[in-house]
């Protein structure tokens, strides 16, 4: 890997190696600073100890990731935008004291003591042996040799507490080079650097761009936004290599006007009508991988729309990695395990978690000395293709569900984008009695039409209670779908004056219950995604609208809308 960039320097030393809006670096410059920094980085620091780089936007951010690579000393990734203490919990646990910093476009890197806000122990001395006082932390004796560990990366917590990766140096060549192979990366390339330098994302753009004498375009974060801006963007800057998340390319529409190659799916669940759309303008890969296996273990060839209606597979390995597929219930890992756990094995798999104890070592079922994704994945025709996360399994109204296989179930529909399962309570008020499920969709499908799309796909148990389309999905900094704010949005909306005729009153709870937004009286409520659950929330509706005499037995019998509201205002006489 950094025979590749060296030899980028040779071979195009007055190619664009990196460009920002305000500046540009030629490779010759590029190999002058990043060497420069190696070398004092080399002079001022100890072969084992880390250095925090901070992760600011910017042709410095990039001589530093280089420069330390080429020191052979290990970093961490520091964002101003985190909180002081995430900041000083990171710096803190790998004994950090000195951080690469720089301003401007001119890609200079100060290294400088680590601020007092991100020291675990502000203000903290110790004596050296030479009687002179340091305000270092004891270095942090890890059991690896030196040069053996590149970097850490901290997960990022969506799933429980954030863990310290400590990822191995070696395994991320072989990464960057099948990369390089499939999508024909090289001096006429242009990738925009999309990843937040926190996340190991980043790893991936900027070494496959580097390494194969292309350019690395760095945008500040404003011109990241999904939609009309990352458009602009991608235009303005003639970007040829694009790796993003499903939510920008859900909400980022293909132009004439761009010159895209290669688009690569990362981070999420890809959809078919994300495969449709963008094939169109580049080949368009998928992509899966891990911060424990050393960012990406799966990219797929440029895959065909055609052979994607059903589900997208996630590609076949890249770097020095294996899998083997876990079988949830038995734990058996044979050959004749179609669905189950994926379990990477292989060098790719990191060196383990830092934690105040020490080293964990990362350990997969027993024989298989790989790491447990905790993602279920199933063989499709010989395609691996991506379920569901074990840990989003849910159980509604007494059935175990797979949240993200009803999600590819109404993605394979023509006219849905994207779409999220997820289980909620009828009403508000126990926020942990989760007796629906409720699936919000992206797309121009009529809730009526998708839900005779899904009577042919899942078995009735799986079809979500409520459908309901979304313009816009909300999004997490980090660019995923935020279901939780899907929720809170869903119950936070103002009630509307209630209705005077009993006919628009029934329809006005029919229609928040089941999202179905044009619901007529002539509909029948359980046709239209009413169940068991959602009649009881029906009639505790219909009580407090003032028939207080109101019972389920009414809702089951009325063959249609129209009946119950007819009942209702017979009682109201």
């Amino acid at each position: 890997m950094l025979d590749g960039m060296d030899r980028a320097v040779r071979e195009f030393p007055d190619n664009e190696a990196l460009r920002t809006p305000r500046s540009v670096m030629t490779y010759r410059e590029l190999g002058a600073r990043t060497d420069a920094f190696a070398d004092r980085l080399g002079r001022t620091t100890r072969p084992d100890e880390w250095v925090a780089l901070l992760g600011t936007r910017g042709a410095a951010a990039i001589v530093a990731l280089v420069g330390a690579l080429k020191a052979r000393r290990p970093f961490v990734f520091v964002d101003e935008r985190d909180s002081d203490a995430s900041n000083a919990a990171k710096t803190g646990l790998l004994g950090v004291r000195l951080l690469a910093r720089g301003t401007g476009d001119d890609g200079h890197v100060d290294l400088t003591g680590l601020p007092d806000r991100w020291r675990a122990t502000p203000g903290a001395t110790r004596q050296e042996p030479d009687g002179t006082a340091d305000d270092r932390p004891p270095p942090r004796q890890l059991p690896f040799p030196d040069s053996e560990i590149g970097y850490a990366i901290h997960t990022s917590g969506s799933t429980g507490t954030p863990k310290c990766v400590l990822v191995r140096a070696a395994p991320l060549a072989p990464v960057i080079r099948d990369h390089v192979t499939r999508l024909s990366v090289g001096p006429g390339s242009r990738t925009l650097q999309f990843a937040r330098l926190t996340f190991d994302g980043c790893l991936t753009e900027i070494l496959w761009t580097l390494t194969a004498g292309a350019c690395l375009v760095v945008v500040d974060e404003e011109r990241l936004a999904p939609g009309p801006v990352l458009q602009d963007t991608l235009e303005r800057f003639g970007i040829t290599h694009l790796k993003t998340t499903p939510f920008a390319l859900t909400v980022t529409e293909p132009t004439d006007a761009m010159r895209l190659e290669h688009v690569v799916n990362g981070g999420g669940p890809c959809r078919p009508a994300t495969v449709r759309t963008w094939s169109k303008a580049a080949s368009f890969h998928n992509a899966y991988g891990l911060t424990e296996t050393t960012v990406c273990n799966l990219l797929s060839d440029a895959l065909d729309p055609d052979d994607c209606r059903d589900a997208v597979p996630l590609g076949e390995p890249v770097g020095d990695c294996a899998y083997v597929l876990r079988d949830v219930d038995t734990g058996a890992t044979g050959s004749g395990v179609r669905r189950g756990e994926l379990v990477v094995t292989g060098a790719s798999v990191a060196a383990g978690y830092l934690t105040e104890r020490g080293v964990e070592p990362l350990r997969g079922p027993e024989g298989t000395g790989g790491h447990a994704t905790g993602d279920v994945v199933e063989l499709r025709d010989g395609r691996l293709c991506y379920v569901e996360r074990l840990d989003r399994q849910v159980k509604v109204r007494g059935y175990r569900l797979d949240p993200g296989e009803i999600e590819t179930a109404v993605c394979r529909h023509p006219d849905v984008r994207e779409a999220v399962v997820v289980p909620e309570a009828h009403t508000d008020g126990d926020a942990a009695a989760t007796d629906t499920l409720v699936g919000y969709y992206q797309g121009t499908a009529d809730p009526r039409t998708l839900r005779r799309h899904l009577d042919g796909l899942l078995d009735p148990y799986k079809i979500p209670s409520v459908l309901e389309r979304v313009d816009v999905f909300p999004s997490t900094p980090n660019g995923k779908i935020d279901r939780d704010a899907l929720r809170a949005r869903r119950h936070a909306r103002a009630p509307e004056d209630a209705p005077d005729r009993p006919d628009d009153q029934v329809l006005r709870l029919v229609r928040t219950l089941t999202g179905v937004k044009d619901a007529r009286l002539d509909d029948n409520f359980f046709e239209l995604g009413g169940d068991s659950a959602s009649a009881v929330v029906l009639v505790t509706g219909m009580k407090k609208l003032g028939w207080t005499d109101a019972g389920v037995r009414d809702v089951l019998r009325a063959d249609t809308l129209r009946d119950l509201a007819d009942r209702l205002r017979e009682r109201s006489v």
